[in-house]
């Protein structure tokens, strides 16, 4: 076996070669009875399988970027299953791995460069015909060769009979040519071969037993490898990207755009630190309304598993995907809150998602309820979850462990807290160990990488908030500014003074966002059993207008809205501009800016140092006093001379005819 954690020089320079050499000695039994069974074999059939050791080699070389890991699941088939089962699932590889005349094996390079020939095609395709809906269906059957899902589109319109079309909201036509224009964008292309890239490999990775805690657990080291490239890439470009407020002086100093980034609440330490204050939050209003908190681990049955804890392939593995485990679950948590409904069981809490050692996921919850409904929760559950392949269970928690929350042993935060680091950043903790094998070798840090890799690879949500108010209104009223400051913006939206505002219901919701008090934000929003539309605030959605920077006020033109359109000329969907309580908004996105390279940004300051030279200059010898030859010939015209008194004197009738009050109309207030 070639390990992808210890690979010498060789084998990382020569990974086809080292991978052909790995697996010489995976031959055909040579005994007299398989010898015999090979030559009762078809014709066909027995070309076949003869031509198998010139064509793996082949395929090795085909897909150099996975020989490693492909010679691996070779070996691991052949030597818990037969030769002819290596065989099959490597010849099965080589297809997954080919769409047509796309190599998903390729390096990431390689995927942009696919993804450029693609859209030019698409986009002489364009060109050359009208756009209607016959040809997006053309495209819809193209993409549909290479497995690709085509941009969304309602069909009801184009289906519909000519007489009824009136029925439809305008715009139609944009939303087709917005669709239409998609399969021509390289950046649409990219994307969809990336994620199918990624999604292709991890699940023949699985399938061929390579991942798993003593290979490489969680995913795959070609994903890993991918991913830290991607992200080195990515911060190495936003590093030398500036954020610049409009109206901003070139000469001020500004943040990058990977400081703004690592800002953001999806960064790794702000991730986990909000968490945790809701979680505390969730916490403290249990205990004042009396609930109890339980601790519920849910586990997928044994089909689901490709590689057993020891690290030996698991025979009842049917080749399930962590994203059809997933579902598995969504299905079983959709059935119990049917159920807790008819029990009048309303849980609030948290719900995380972490990979098994082979990837399969399972759940953890941490619930709070009502004293008298902890028991009636963990039976449904339960049953719920015993309910697939109940002949494998060998222990009452299997599938399904409940743990009560005691307060006087610990906090319901510090239950979950564990499995929050170690999904987020790995910080505070020594070694990383998986419920189903015990202790992985790899280190923290690289777990949390790993386990963000897999979440990302198969689109699982790994932190899911259970009940409770919208945390979206919380990180929008938080974007209003600190103490004063936001307290200000909120008096400004409801036209009254400081010392009123604070009565309100909508002040008091962005003071407990604000003081990071999320109790506090639950009670303001109605409680944390409240219903969305219910709730005290909520979010305000609109179509990205004009605001103007000094006056506030929004433009509904469309001709002078920018944004009114996508680049590929439909319509944008709905973004959020602030908050809403009764009809009052408060925006909370009210400023813009541009990411500019510092190259742009010389530019500016080459320019504006140039302007103030010139009016310097005008200043110094007095030409900026000085009127134009047409302003004098003018001025000329319209004096009367007074020679006996030795004066001018100004007619201005003429003058009056061409000047008006309303000149100034055309000034742009902000030069």
């Amino acid at each position: 076996m070639l390990n992808p954690h210890s690979l010498s020089t060789f084998e990382k320079t020569f990974p086809v070669e080292s991978s052909i050499h790995a697996i010489q000695s995976v031959r055909p039994d040579s005994t007299a009875k398989a010898i015999l069974e090979r030559v009762r074999m078809p014709k066909a059939e027995r070309q076949k399988f003869d031509a198998h050791l010139i064509h793996r080699d082949a395929i090795f070389a085909k897909h150099s970027s996975l020989s490693i890991m492909l010679a691996n699941g070779y070996m691991l088939a052949e030597k818990f299953w037969d030769y002819s089962e290596a065989a099959k699932r490597l010849e099965q590889a080589d297809e997954a791995l080919t769409l047509r005349d796309i190599n998903l094996s390729v390096s990431d390079d390689e995927l942009c460069e696919i993804a450029e020939h693609k859209a030019r095609r698409c986009e002489l395709k364009i060109k050359a015909s009208e756009l209607d809906y016959d040809l997006f269906q053309w495209f819809c059957s193209y993409v549909a060769h290479y497995e690709l899902t085509p941009p969304e589109l309602q069909t009801d319109y184009f289906t519909c009979k000519p007489a009824e079309r009136f029925r439809f909201a305008k715009g139609a036509m944009e939303q087709l040519s917005g669709a239409i224009n998609r399969f021509a964008c390289p950046l649409w292309w990219r994307r969809k071969l990336r994620k199918k890239q990624a999604l292709v490999v991890e699940q023949l990775a699985r399938d061929l037993r390579v991942v798993h805690k003593k290979s490489s657990p969680y995913v795959s080291e070609f994903t890993i490898r991918n991913r830290r490239e991607r992200a080195s890439n990515n911060d190495k470009i936003m590093s030398e990207l500036f954020v610049v407020p409009h109206s901003a002086s070139p000469f001020a100093e500004f943040e990058t755009l990977k400081d703004v980034a690592d800002r953001s609440s999806t960064s790794g330490v702000q991730l986990a630190a909000e968490l945790m204050v809701r979680i505390r939050g969730f916490e403290e209003c249990a205990k004042v309304q009396g609930h109890v908190g339980e601790f519920y681990t849910l586990t997928a049955p044994s089909r689901f598993h490709s590689v057993l804890a020891n690290g030996i392939p698991n025979k009842k593995y049917d080749g399930s995907s962590p994203t059809q485990a997933q579902d598995y679950f969504n299905d079983i948590w959709q059935r119990a809150r049917a159920q807790f409904a008819k029990h009048d069981i309303r849980p609030y809490g948290f719900r995380v998602v972490e990979p098994h050692h082979d990837g399969c996921p399972h759940w953890h919850m941490l619930l709070f309820l009502d004293k008298g409904q902890s028991l009636i929760a963990r039976r449904i559950l339960k049953a719920l979850c015993t309910e697939d392949s109940p002949k494998e269970l060998r222990t009452s928690t299997a599938r399904f462990k409940a743990i009560h929350i005691d307060p006087n042993k610990g906090s319901a935060a510090g239950y979950i807290a564990k499995y929050i680091t170690k999904a987020v950043n790995g910080h505070n903790i020594s070694s990383v160990k998986c419920q189903e094998a015990g202790d992985l070798t790899v280190l923290p840090a690289e777990a949390a990488e790993r386990a963000s890799a897999w979440a990302s690879t198969f689109g699982i949500r790994r932190f899911q908030q259970i009940g409770g108010p919208s945390v979206t209104t919380w990180r929008e009223l938080r974007k209003l500014g600190q103490g004063d400051t936001g307290k200000c913006e909120v008096a400004n939206s409801m036209n009254t003074t400081l010392d009123t505002i604070s009565r309100f219901a909508l002040e008091k919701v962005r003071a407990a966002a604000d003081a990071s008090d999320w109790a506090a934000f639950c009670l303001a929003m109605g409680g944390v059993q409240v219903k969305r539309k219910d709730q005290t605030v909520r979010i305000h959605y609109q179509i990205p207008d004009i605001v103007d920077r000094i006056t506030g006020e929004i433009s509904r033109s469309e001709s002078r809205s920018p944004y009114f359109a996508t680049k590929y000329g439909d319509m944008p969907a709905k973004r959020i501009l602030g908050v809403a309580w009764d009809s009052i908004v408060v925006i909370t996105r009210r400023g813009t800016a541009q990411i500019l390279s510092e190259a742009d940004i010389k530019a500016q300051q080459k320019i504006m140092i140039g302007v103030s030279d010139s009016i310097h200059n005008w200043m110094d010898d007095g030409r900026y006093l000085q009127p134009s030859k047409e302003e004098m010939d003018f001025l000329e015209a319209c004096v009367i001379e007074d020679i006996q008194n030795m004066c001018l004197f100004m007619d201005y009738e003429p003058l009056a005819s061409v000047i008006r009050s309303d000149e100034v109309a055309g000034l742009d207030l902000c030069q």
